[in-house]
């Protein structure tokens, strides 16, 4: 790395704006869905305010940053990006353009979207950059490989999934896409308490946010929504989804627990698969799962739900957030002594920051 900059951080031109998530969908990454007009939209509902920014040059990258207002000052957050080859660049554009306009910022958190390698975690350290907590919970999730061809993708799953699969189809189990209402939402969320034997799962945010978030991404055409019917009182499972970039997001998902026909969640996913496959999309993320090192941990709040999905793909593990300090003294105040507090009132299982 050298260190010279190729890139100048600005802010979004209101025709950019208008056209965001198009221009997003051109980053580099091929755009992530933390980076949407919608994702703004929610995080807004959430408390943030948000800024639409664009590094300039030959290959330009668009990213949504998040503010917060601390008790120690100002922090940015650019969820899962912003991504460039010259990451230096990057890095040196954001300094560039802190110092100029907003000198009241302590740090500026950064999240490219790159595999965990030891290749990877030292082009983040020699950028300049300070290893943080993860904060998205698909950091560590499980991806399928849409791009193998759906024979492949079929024998790549475990067996168990293989036969289940067949005994759904073969007992009528049925999976469409269908047309969200409010009464489907309703459904949704009195299914998503089933988790855990009615429990729900460990971190899970109150009603009206993920009502936020599916009305925000169905709003602006960037949700899917799906019903398996196994001929019970209503939809056995109903998922939505975000396809958006080069991954489908299989986000939220919602189930009867008195199924009639074994197998059609299986069914479900590997219905979505195939869908998405033909759509041109090259990876189906689960979002969500422990680190691969925690895989066997049962203490992890992700770990019941990763049993299911790793009987599909791997666990997919990517880099973790990393602090530009601006301010360093105030950077370490924050997280030895601020951060936790708010972690431990807001009961959140990933990261503040």
């Amino acid at each position: 790395m050298t260190g010279e900059t190729v890139h100048e951080l600005r802010e979004a031109t209101a025709a950019e704006i208008a056209d965001w998530d198009a221009l997003v969908a051109q980053n580099p990454d091929g755009g992530q869905f933390t980076q949407t007009l919608a994702f703004a939209e929610v995080k807004r509902w959430d408390g943030f305010r948000t800024h639409h920014m664009v590094y300039d040059g030959a290959e330009p990258v668009r990213a949504l940053v998040l503010e917060r207002h601390g008790v120690i000052g100002r922090f940015w957050y650019v969820p899962s990006g912003p991504w460039h080859p010259r990451l230096d660049s990057i890095v040196a554009a954001t300094r560039a353009y802190v110092e100029r306009h907003r000198p009241d910022l302590v740090s500026v958190k950064l999240e490219p979207r790159l595999r965990r390698t030891d290749e990877h975690m030292a082009l983040l350290r020699g950028a300049g950059l300070v290893e943080a907590d993860d904060v998205q919970i698909h950091t560590h999730t499980v991806i399928a490989d849409l791009t193998q061809g759906p024979e492949a993708l079929l024998a790549s799953f475990s067996k168990a999934v293989r036969k289940n699969i067949r005994h759904a189809e073969r007992e009528g189990y049925t999976v469409e896409r269908v047309e969200p209402t409010p009464a489907l939402m309703d459904q949704m969320w009195a299914r998503m308490q089933t988790i855990s034997g009615g429990r729900g799962l460990s971190g899970m945010r109150g009603e009206e946010y993920y009502r936020t978030v599916w009305k925000a991404f169905t709003d602006h055409g960037m949700a899917d929504w799906w019903v398996g019917d196994d001929g019970g009182d209503g939809p056995q499972t109903i998922t939505f989804t975000i396809p958006f970039g080069r991954d489908v997001i299989d986000k939220d998902e919602g189930s009867r627990p008195d199924r009639r026909i074994n197998g059609g969640a299986h069914l479900g996913r590997w219905t979505r698969m195939r869908h998405y496959a033909e759509r041109g999309f090259e990876g189906f993320d689960m979002m969500g799962a422990p680190p691969s090192w925690r895989k066997d941990d049962e203490t992890h709040f992700m770990h019941s739900l990763a049993r299911f999905k790793t009987q599909f793909a791997p666990i997919a593990d990517f880099v973790p957030s990393f602090d530009l300090e601006l301010r360093p003294g105030r950077q370490r105040v924050w997280d030895r002594y601020v951060r936790p507090i708010e972690w431990r009132a807001r009961r959140r299982p990933t990261g503040l920051w």
